[in-house]
């Protein structure tokens, strides 16, 4: 019996822990999605990232009221901090705010950094 309980923990907490990294892998996908639309000038829309609720938001548009959105919903047990919306240039793909985004949960922490010229790093 008590092994069925470690192996229920164990999974449980994997689970969990793959929750933070794929919250992790759609923020990174987000930022690249709008900023790869910005330099391409897609539908001639704005493009950005925001924060709505428990919902990361690529967007086209604005972040209130988008004409194209993809959204994320994050899992009850992650939760992110430091991502204020932010909108990419076109033709350049610059952000018009630099931003470190904390992404946590069941013991993980990531930090995902958006530099000024519109770099990427993951800590």
């Amino acid at each position: 019996m008590s092994i069925v309980v470690v192996t229920a923990a164990a999974s449980s907490r994997m689970y969990l822990q793959n929750n933070v990294e794929s919250a992790k892998n759609m923020l990174i996908s987000s930022i690249r999605k709008s900023q790869s639309y910005a330099i391409s000038k897609k539908n001639n829309l704005t493009w950005g990232v925001c924060l709505t609720g428990k919902t990361i938001r690529m967007y086209g548009g604005s972040c209130a009221t988008p004409t194209i959105k993809d959204d994320y919903s994050l899992p009850d047990s992650v939760t992110i901090s430091g991502l204020s919306d932010f909108t990419f240039s076109n033709f350049r793909g610059e952000p018009n705010s630099a931003q470190s985004i904390t992404l946590s949960g069941n013991g993980q922490n990531f930090i995902v950094n958006l530099n000024a010229v519109g770099g990427l790093s993951v800590e």
